[in-house]
């Protein structure tokens, strides 16, 4: 297992990994393949390190276990090893979870994450307890714990990093949206040794590198991945003014998705970039059109052409 997260980490560490939209049909419920095809291709023409599947951007957690399935399998297939595949097993209920990682394991996904349960608060115990009972359904699978409290309520403390690290042989890392900074140093200095940390929170992406993620997985950069590889591909050359640059840019860009409709909005950027992904899941709502060209002036301004 250290052999396969050591490889994991080399290919992921300097680089983004896109939290990828899930293209829908019209209805907003069915997963449409063929777009899944279209926006592997442009994200890995953009020069991502890996995609991270069905996660929160994703909107895995409000879809059914079938479609979620499926968008698991088609973007593997689409993949074809390009690129790792982080496929996204979290769920408020232990067997949905279970059956999700399991036939994550079985399609060779390159490792497997799971949020925290949501909504109810939880204590460490009962966190550790399911996030093993998840890792030990895939005992040949990299694992990835999920923390993004902002949003499921349960999170991720360093204590309960330490623990997992000690109890799940498969830990990989952890991919931490946590907002606070400080938070994410405690993390990083309290994983294991060889744990490849992941940082979520883009408007603190470039000092969560400093403060020693290994990579980063953006929302918005499934949509927007050209100031994201930049910044990632500087700080990892050792270029300090120009990652910084490009942090600025994309904070100039994040106060342009529509506040109450940040997923809408990063869909509605991919349909007028010609990706089309359809609407958001309802009853999240979507966006005005818009919000792309005002990004691509930016970008543009900043001497990020498009991909």
């Amino acid at each position: 297992m250290n052999e396969r997260v050591s490889a994991l980490n080399a290919r992921l560490s300097g680089g983004v990994a896109p939290a990828m939209a899930t293209p829908l049909k019209a209805d907003g419920y069915r997963i449409d393949g063929p777009a899944v095809n279209r926006l592997v291709d442009f994200l890995l023409a953009a020069g991502v390190s890996g995609l991270f599947v069905g996660g929160t951007t994703g909107e895995g957690v409000t879809l059914p276990a079938g479609e979620r399935l499926y968008l698991h399998e088609t973007t593997m297939k689409a993949v074809a090893g390009r690129v790792p595949v982080l496929v996204h097993v979290g769920a408020n209920d232990t067997a949905t979870a279970l059956a999700l990682t399991e036939h994550a394991a079985s399609i060779q996904a390159d490792a497997i994450v799971a949020v925290t349960p949501y909504f109810y608060p939880m204590h460490d115990d009962a966190l550790l307890a399911y996030f093993q009972t998840l890792a030990q359904a895939a005992p040949q699978t990299p694992f990835f714990a999920y923390d993004i409290p902002q949003m499921a309520v349960n999170g991720i403390s360093p204590a309960l990093l330490r623990r997992l690290g000690a109890a799940l042989p498969t830990l990989a890392g952890i991919k931490s949206s946590h907002a606070n900074a400080q938070h994410v140093r405690q993390l990083v200095d309290s994983a294991p040794a060889g744990s490849i940390i992941l940082a979520g929170n883009e408007s603190i992406a470039l000092g969560s590198l400093a403060l020693g993620a290994h990579g980063l997985i953006s929302g918005l950069a499934t949509a927007v991945p050209e100031p994201f590889v930049a910044l990632t591909r500087a700080f990892a050359a050792g270029d300090l003014a120009a990652a910084r640059h490009h942090q600025r840019t994309v904070n100039e860009l994040l106060p342009l998705l529509p506040a109450g409709a940040r997923i809408g909005g990063i869909k509605q950027i991919l349909n007028e970039r010609g990706i089309p992904v359809g609407p958001p899941v309802p009853p999240r709502p979507t966006a005005p059109a818009g919000v792309w060209p005002a990004m691509q002036a930016i970008l543009q301004a900043q001497g990020l052409s498009s991909v």
